[in-house]
């Protein structure tokens, strides 16, 4: 339900914020310098009409703490070897309780959707997050991937811009098959190539 209602409402923002020239392919293409992330947080928090409250950066703490030696050995001797809140970039709050989140991820964390272990560096990735905010028993997820270009990271380039859609959009998938949870999943390409996919 709360999916296919965001769906509708989330579009019609991106749509607006286009025709307002608050995107555009320029300023995807520069969106460091253009404030896209906050653009994208906006168009996924004006909900009215839906009966939730959408919080900005809003701090959860972990049901199941991300315990970095677990998830990579490398982290051995830095500080700090457990994990206990993250903070999303949206939280749909029903009264007081979180019932939703939701993320954007611009291209400078395209290659978050492996494992750290997989990568140069360690590092928490989207994928390590979200995977612990399922243990929180939110009932929807929404998801915004930007994949109009790589970023200059050694990681990133490993595969091209079509390869990391798929491996995003197995993700989300398999969040939402494993969690049975409902998930919206938002690929933009391009302001007129932008692809919503509800799974409910």
């Amino acid at each position: 339900m709360h999916v296919e209602a965001l769906s509708d409402t989330i579009q019609r923002n991106i749509e607006f914020v286009i025709s307002h020239n608050l995107l555009n392919d320029g300023m995807l293409k520069r969106y460091e310098r253009n404030n896209v992330h906050s653009v994208l947080q906006y168009c996924l928090m004006k909900i009215n009409g839906i009966d939730l409250i959408a919080l900005p950066e809003y701090k959860v703490e972990l049901r199941k703490p991300i315990n970095k030696l677990e998830i990579d050995k490398r982290f051995e001797g830095r500080k700090k070897r457990r994990q206990t809140f993250v903070k999303v970039d949206v939280a749909y709050l029903k009264d007081s309780e979180l019932v939703g989140i939701g993320e954007v991820y611009t291209p400078d964390e395209i290659h978050g959707v492996l494992e750290t272990k997989a990568l140069k560096e360690p590092w928490i990735t989207p994928r390590h997050k979200i995977e612990h905010l399922m243990y929180n028993r939110p009932r929807f997820l929404v998801i915004v991937n930007m994949v109009n270009k790589l970023p200059n990271w050694k990681d990133a380039k490993r595969y091209k811009l079509e390869e990391w859609e798929r491996l995003w959009k197995e993700f989300v998938r398999e969040i939402h098959e494993k969690q049975g949870i409902e998930c919206l999943h938002i690929i933009i390409r391009s302001v007129s190539s932008i692809e919503y996919i509800p799974l409910r």
